[in-house]
Protein backbone atom coordinates (compact mmCIF):
# COMPACT_ATOMS: atom_id res chain seq x y z
CA UNK A 1 0.00 0.00 0.00
CA UNK A 2 1.48 3.08 -0.88
CA UNK A 3 2.38 6.14 1.59
CA UNK A 4 0.37 8.54 -0.52
CA UNK A 5 -2.99 6.26 -0.11
CA UNK A 6 -2.52 5.98 3.53
CA UNK A 7 -2.39 9.70 3.97
CA UNK A 8 -5.39 10.34 2.20
CA UNK A 9 -7.48 7.98 3.00
CA UNK A 10 -6.81 7.69 6.70
CA UNK A 11 -6.50 4.20 8.16
CA UNK A 12 -5.61 2.29 5.53
CA UNK A 13 -8.59 2.67 3.51
CA UNK A 14 -7.76 2.05 -0.30
CA UNK A 15 -9.26 4.12 -2.72
CA UNK A 16 -12.68 3.07 -3.38
CA UNK A 17 -13.38 5.40 -6.83
CA UNK A 18 -15.03 8.38 -7.86
CA UNK A 19 -18.25 9.64 -5.78
CA UNK A 20 -20.35 10.45 -8.84
CA UNK A 21 -23.41 12.08 -7.62
CA UNK A 22 -25.22 12.26 -4.47
CA UNK A 23 -28.55 14.19 -3.46
CA UNK A 24 -30.80 14.73 -0.47
CA UNK A 25 -33.83 12.22 0.03
CA UNK A 26 -36.54 11.46 2.55
CA UNK A 27 -36.56 8.21 3.34
CA UNK A 28 -39.99 6.52 5.49
CA UNK A 29 -38.41 4.45 7.78
CA UNK A 30 -35.13 2.93 9.21
CA UNK A 31 -35.41 -0.37 7.20
CA UNK A 32 -35.14 1.64 3.82
CA UNK A 33 -31.84 3.13 4.26
CA UNK A 34 -30.56 -0.27 5.64
CA UNK A 35 -32.09 -1.85 2.81
CA UNK A 36 -30.40 0.54 0.51
CA UNK A 37 -27.15 -0.07 2.34
CA UNK A 38 -27.00 -3.84 2.38
CA UNK A 39 -27.73 -4.03 -1.33
CA UNK A 40 -24.75 -1.14 -2.32
CA UNK A 41 -22.28 -3.45 -0.02
CA UNK A 42 -23.50 -6.75 -1.56
CA UNK A 43 -23.48 -5.37 -4.85
CA UNK A 44 -19.89 -3.96 -4.10
CA UNK A 45 -18.69 -7.49 -3.25
CA UNK A 46 -20.22 -9.14 -6.25
CA UNK A 47 -18.17 -6.11 -8.47
CA UNK A 48 -15.24 -6.27 -7.19
CA UNK A 49 -15.27 -2.63 -5.28
CA UNK A 50 -12.02 -2.22 -3.76
CA UNK A 51 -14.02 -0.85 -0.76
CA UNK A 52 -14.69 -4.64 -0.46
CA UNK A 53 -11.34 -5.94 -1.28
CA UNK A 54 -10.07 -8.26 1.27
CA UNK A 55 -6.36 -8.26 2.37
CA UNK A 56 -3.39 -10.67 1.76
CA UNK A 57 -0.49 -11.75 2.72
CA UNK A 58 1.39 -8.57 1.92
CA UNK A 59 -0.75 -6.66 4.44
CA UNK A 60 -0.83 -9.41 6.98
CA UNK A 61 3.10 -9.23 7.31
CA UNK A 62 2.18 -5.34 8.41
CA UNK A 63 -0.66 -5.59 10.38
CA UNK A 64 0.46 -3.53 13.10
CA UNK A 65 1.46 -0.59 10.92
CA UNK A 66 -1.21 -0.51 9.23
CA UNK A 67 -3.98 -1.01 12.04
CA UNK A 68 -2.32 1.55 14.82
CA UNK A 69 -0.27 3.47 12.19
CA UNK A 70 0.75 6.28 14.54
CA UNK A 71 1.45 3.90 17.38
CA UNK A 72 -1.70 4.75 20.04
CA UNK A 73 -2.53 1.11 20.83
CA UNK A 74 -0.88 -0.23 24.06
CA UNK A 75 -1.24 -3.47 22.35
CA UNK A 76 -0.18 -4.90 25.85
CA UNK A 77 -3.08 -4.69 27.52
CA UNK A 78 -5.04 -6.04 24.63
CA UNK A 79 -6.63 -9.45 24.44
CA UNK A 80 -9.98 -9.09 22.62
CA UNK A 81 -10.90 -7.01 19.83
CA UNK A 82 -14.28 -6.08 18.57
CA UNK A 83 -14.15 -4.93 15.21
CA UNK A 84 -16.89 -2.64 14.62
CA UNK A 85 -19.02 -2.63 10.95
CA UNK A 86 -15.60 -3.58 9.68
CA UNK A 87 -16.58 -6.63 7.08
CA UNK A 88 -14.44 -6.97 4.25
CA UNK A 89 -11.89 -8.98 5.15
CA UNK A 90 -9.28 -6.74 6.40
CA UNK A 91 -9.26 -5.05 10.14
CA UNK A 92 -10.66 -8.62 11.51
CA UNK A 93 -7.89 -10.82 9.94
CA UNK A 94 -5.23 -8.34 10.34
CA UNK A 95 -6.13 -8.08 14.29
CA UNK A 96 -5.94 -11.91 14.12
CA UNK A 97 -2.81 -12.43 12.71
CA UNK A 98 -1.34 -10.85 15.41
CA UNK A 99 -3.39 -13.37 17.85
CA UNK A 100 -5.67 -11.69 19.52
CA UNK A 101 -8.89 -12.40 19.97
CA UNK A 102 -11.11 -11.05 17.54
CA UNK A 103 -14.75 -10.36 16.98
CA UNK A 104 -16.12 -8.88 13.92
CA UNK A 105 -19.87 -7.06 13.55
CA UNK A 106 -21.02 -6.05 10.24
CA UNK A 107 -24.47 -5.68 8.65
CA UNK A 108 -23.43 -7.11 5.47
CA UNK A 109 -23.28 -10.88 5.09
CA UNK A 110 -21.09 -10.38 1.98
CA UNK A 111 -19.06 -8.17 3.93
CA UNK A 112 -18.82 -11.04 6.79
CA UNK A 113 -18.33 -13.77 4.04
CA UNK A 114 -14.63 -11.74 3.16
CA UNK A 115 -13.70 -12.07 6.40
CA UNK A 116 -14.75 -15.75 6.52
CA UNK A 117 -12.61 -16.49 3.01
CA UNK A 118 -9.59 -14.45 4.99
CA UNK A 119 -9.99 -16.79 7.76
CA UNK A 120 -9.84 -19.85 5.89
CA UNK A 121 -6.87 -19.39 4.07
CA UNK A 122 -4.64 -18.60 6.67
CA UNK A 123 -5.75 -20.93 9.20
CA UNK A 124 -7.34 -17.48 11.70
CA UNK A 125 -10.38 -17.95 13.74
CA UNK A 126 -12.37 -15.18 13.76
CA UNK A 127 -16.14 -14.57 15.56
CA UNK A 128 -18.45 -13.37 12.95
CA UNK A 129 -21.99 -11.60 13.89
CA UNK A 130 -24.45 -10.00 11.44
CA UNK A 131 -25.71 -6.77 13.04
CA UNK A 132 -26.37 -3.05 12.77
CA UNK A 133 -23.87 -0.94 14.65
CA UNK A 134 -26.83 0.67 16.25
CA UNK A 135 -27.81 -2.70 18.23
CA UNK A 136 -25.12 -4.38 20.01
CA UNK A 137 -27.40 -6.61 22.05
CA UNK A 138 -26.35 -9.85 20.72
CA UNK A 139 -22.36 -8.85 22.95
CA UNK A 140 -24.29 -7.46 25.96
CA UNK A 141 -22.74 -9.06 29.01
CA UNK A 142 -19.54 -8.87 27.36
CA UNK A 143 -16.39 -6.82 27.24
CA UNK A 144 -13.84 -6.27 24.79
CA UNK A 145 -10.08 -4.43 25.69
CA UNK A 146 -10.36 -2.82 22.32
CA UNK A 147 -13.31 -1.40 19.77
CA UNK A 148 -12.09 -0.70 16.65
CA UNK A 149 -14.02 1.15 13.62
CA UNK A 150 -13.09 2.08 10.69
CA UNK A 151 -14.77 4.18 8.63
CA UNK A 152 -18.78 3.50 9.00
CA UNK A 153 -20.53 5.74 11.28
CA UNK A 154 -21.77 8.21 8.11
CA UNK A 155 -23.88 4.80 7.18
CA UNK A 156 -26.02 5.16 9.89
CA UNK A 157 -28.67 8.12 11.80
CA UNK A 158 -27.17 8.98 14.78
CA UNK A 159 -23.83 8.07 15.52
CA UNK A 160 -24.11 9.30 19.61
CA UNK A 161 -26.44 6.19 19.49
CA UNK A 162 -23.55 4.18 18.40
CA UNK A 163 -21.44 5.48 20.73
CA UNK A 164 -23.91 4.42 23.55
CA UNK A 165 -23.49 0.73 22.36
CA UNK A 166 -19.87 0.89 22.43
CA UNK A 167 -19.76 1.91 25.60
CA UNK A 168 -21.64 -0.72 26.96
CA UNK A 169 -19.52 -3.66 25.77
CA UNK A 170 -16.16 -2.00 26.46
CA UNK A 171 -14.07 -3.47 29.27
CA UNK A 172 -13.53 -0.91 31.91
CA UNK A 173 -10.54 1.33 31.06
CA UNK A 174 -11.18 -0.35 27.48
CA UNK A 175 -10.08 1.75 24.20
CA UNK A 176 -12.16 3.02 21.12
CA UNK A 177 -10.36 3.50 18.24
CA UNK A 178 -12.58 5.33 15.36
CA UNK A 179 -12.52 6.76 12.32
CA UNK A 180 -14.92 9.14 10.72
CA UNK A 181 -15.24 11.02 7.26
CA UNK A 182 -14.90 15.52 7.88
CA UNK A 183 -18.36 16.23 7.76
CA UNK A 184 -17.50 18.99 5.45
CA UNK A 185 -17.06 16.53 2.68
CA UNK A 186 -20.40 15.75 2.38
CA UNK A 187 -21.67 19.46 2.15
CA UNK A 188 -19.72 19.62 -1.65
CA UNK A 189 -22.17 19.95 -4.03
CA UNK A 190 -21.98 16.68 -7.19
CA UNK A 191 -23.21 16.75 -10.96
CA UNK A 192 -26.94 16.88 -9.95
CA UNK A 193 -26.52 19.59 -8.31
CA UNK A 194 -23.80 22.09 -9.41
CA UNK A 195 -19.70 22.50 -9.82
CA UNK A 196 -17.68 21.81 -7.06
CA UNK A 197 -14.66 23.62 -8.13
CA UNK A 198 -15.45 26.90 -9.45
CA UNK A 199 -11.72 27.14 -10.72
CA UNK A 200 -10.14 28.48 -7.55
CA UNK A 201 -12.24 27.10 -4.35
CA UNK A 202 -14.79 24.02 -3.46
CA UNK A 203 -18.04 25.37 -2.95
CA UNK A 204 -20.25 23.95 0.14
CA UNK A 205 -24.09 23.76 -0.85
CA UNK A 206 -25.34 21.65 2.03
CA UNK A 207 -25.41 22.76 5.51
CA UNK A 208 -23.89 20.49 8.39
CA UNK A 209 -27.14 19.63 9.82
CA UNK A 210 -26.63 16.01 12.12
CA UNK A 211 -28.77 13.22 10.83
CA UNK A 212 -29.47 14.62 7.17
CA UNK A 213 -29.52 12.00 4.67
CA UNK A 214 -27.49 12.00 1.51
CA UNK A 215 -27.79 9.25 -1.04
CA UNK A 216 -24.37 8.59 -2.81
CA UNK A 217 -23.28 6.95 -5.72
CA UNK A 218 -19.91 5.79 -6.52
CA UNK A 219 -18.71 4.83 -9.47
CA UNK A 220 -15.70 1.68 -9.64
CA UNK A 221 -12.49 1.67 -11.47
CA UNK A 222 -14.73 -0.95 -13.69
CA UNK A 223 -17.26 1.85 -14.04
CA UNK A 224 -20.08 0.34 -12.20
CA UNK A 225 -22.42 2.33 -9.74
CA UNK A 226 -22.65 1.65 -6.38
CA UNK A 227 -25.14 3.33 -4.33
CA UNK A 228 -25.37 4.02 -0.63
CA UNK A 229 -26.30 5.91 1.87
CA UNK A 230 -24.73 8.46 4.18
CA UNK A 231 -25.44 10.51 7.21
CA UNK A 232 -24.18 13.94 7.95
CA UNK A 233 -22.68 14.03 11.35
CA UNK A 234 -21.68 17.38 13.01
CA UNK A 235 -18.13 17.60 15.16
CA UNK A 236 -20.54 18.32 17.91
CA UNK A 237 -22.17 14.74 17.88
CA UNK A 238 -18.50 12.98 16.35
CA UNK A 239 -16.40 14.67 18.88
CA UNK A 240 -18.74 16.18 21.55
CA UNK A 241 -20.57 12.84 21.35
CA UNK A 242 -17.53 11.21 23.08
CA UNK A 243 -16.73 13.73 26.06
CA UNK A 244 -20.31 13.65 26.94
CA UNK A 245 -20.63 10.39 27.66
CA UNK A 246 -17.26 10.25 29.75
CA UNK A 247 -14.98 9.07 27.23
CA UNK A 248 -11.43 10.18 27.66
CA UNK A 249 -9.52 11.07 24.07
CA UNK A 250 -6.02 10.33 24.09
CA UNK A 251 -5.29 11.35 20.32
CA UNK A 252 -6.82 13.11 17.76
CA UNK A 253 -5.23 12.84 14.28
CA UNK A 254 -6.66 14.27 10.50
CA UNK A 255 -4.47 12.50 7.69
CA UNK A 256 -2.63 14.60 5.38
CA UNK A 257 -2.19 14.21 1.65
CA UNK A 258 -4.03 14.81 -1.33
CA UNK A 259 -2.24 16.55 -4.66
CA UNK A 260 -3.21 19.86 -5.86
CA UNK A 261 -2.23 18.89 -9.62
CA UNK A 262 -4.64 16.23 -9.57
CA UNK A 263 -7.99 16.08 -11.60
CA UNK A 264 -10.05 18.97 -9.88
CA UNK A 265 -13.04 17.19 -8.17
CA UNK A 266 -10.82 14.10 -7.85
CA UNK A 267 -10.85 12.96 -3.69
CA UNK A 268 -6.83 13.27 -4.64
CA UNK A 269 -7.25 17.08 -5.24
CA UNK A 270 -10.02 17.75 -2.32
CA UNK A 271 -8.10 16.13 -0.12
CA UNK A 272 -5.38 18.94 -0.79
CA UNK A 273 -7.71 21.65 0.44
CA UNK A 274 -8.90 19.60 3.65
CA UNK A 275 -8.86 15.94 5.03
CA UNK A 276 -10.87 13.67 3.94
CA UNK A 277 -10.81 11.77 7.39
CA UNK A 278 -10.40 11.84 11.12
CA UNK A 279 -9.52 9.31 13.58
CA UNK A 280 -9.63 9.27 17.40
CA UNK A 281 -8.15 7.15 20.05
CA UNK A 282 -9.84 7.38 23.61
CA UNK A 283 -10.76 5.08 26.91
CA UNK A 284 -13.39 4.66 28.93
CA UNK A 285 -12.67 5.32 32.21
CA UNK A 286 -12.55 2.73 35.53
CA UNK A 287 -15.83 4.20 36.81
CA UNK A 288 -17.98 5.17 33.45
CA UNK A 289 -21.12 7.67 34.01
CA UNK A 290 -24.19 5.86 33.17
Amino acid sequence: MKHKEESIWGLFLVPIGKLIEWKTIMIDTYEDYQHINRLGWAQGVSKGWKATSTFGTKELQHSKDLLDPNNWIPWEKVKSVLCLASGGGQQGPLFASLGYNVTVVDFSPEQLAQDQQVADEHGFKIELIESDILDLSLLYGRHFDLVYQPLSAHHVPDVRHVYREVVKVLSPNGYYFVSHWNPIFFQLPLSDESVQWDGKAYRLVRAQKSGELVHCKWETDNGDKIAICHFIHTLSDLIGGLCDLGFVIHHFDEPKGGNRCADPESLEHIASFFPLTFNIFCSKPQTWMK
